[in-house]
């Protein structure tokens, strides 16, 4: 049986104290309700590990592409936390631009690059935006090649051979509680100023 610690009610309060793209927000609560209703119907019997597992990771990577937008574009709402890291994250980040638009009321926008999941949690690691330990990055890492299983046929041998084997009860409650953890880390340590 695959549990959850908050309802899902709850996570997306939290995330409203922290998200900063309101259209990333609304898919987030969007995979959340597809979660928790796979979550349900396979504690009724059916085998949606997969799903649950794939869709979780994707939710985690994209809280933290959010908040790298909003390390970069925020100002007002840079988190208080980092405020005597400010300059020196910008900085970091101001060398993933890769291009300059110019609107048309003559203001610019920056647009920072897709970034893999791979490469943002080496922005993560690097800036220590979730602390100083280093088995939360190997495990976000871990996890790259785990959402990566969504191809069927492994090319890179990720786990193990068979997916019924893969995508097993312990790994989905892991990816769950992560999902859960990252939703409370960044309610605890990065709300917008304004949630204070």
């Amino acid at each position: 049986m695959l549990v959850f610690r908050y309802e899902k009610a709850r996570l997306k309060e939290l995330q409203e104290f922290f998200i900063w793209e309101f259209k990333i927000g609304d898919n987030i609560k969007y995979n959340l309700d597809i979660i928790f209703n796979l979550v349900e119907d396979y504690n009724n019997g059916k085998n949606y590990k997969k799903p649950i597992s794939i869709l979780s990771v994707s939710v985690i990577e994209a809280i933290m592409v959010d908040f790298i937008y909003r390390l970069y574009r925020g100002t007002k709402h840079f988190p208080e936390k980092l405020k005597d890291r400010e300059d020196e994250i910008k900085d970091k980040l101001s060398n993933a631009i890769i291009k300059n638009k110019k609107n048309i009321d003559g203001s610019v926008t920056c647009f920072l690059k897709n970034f893999g999941f791979s490469e943002m949690i080496d922005i993560y690691r690097n800036l220590k935006l979730f602390g100083d330990d280093s088995m939360i990055y190997d495990n976000l890492s871990k996890m790259v090649l785990f959402r990566n299983r969504i191809h069927i046929n492994n090319y890179h041998g990720n786990f193990e051979k068979d997916e019924i084997n893969t995508f097993s009860e312990k790994r989905a409650q892991f990816i769950i509680n992560a999902m859960e953890w990252v939703f409370q880390y960044f309610f605890e340590n990065y709300q917008r100023k304004w949630y204070k």
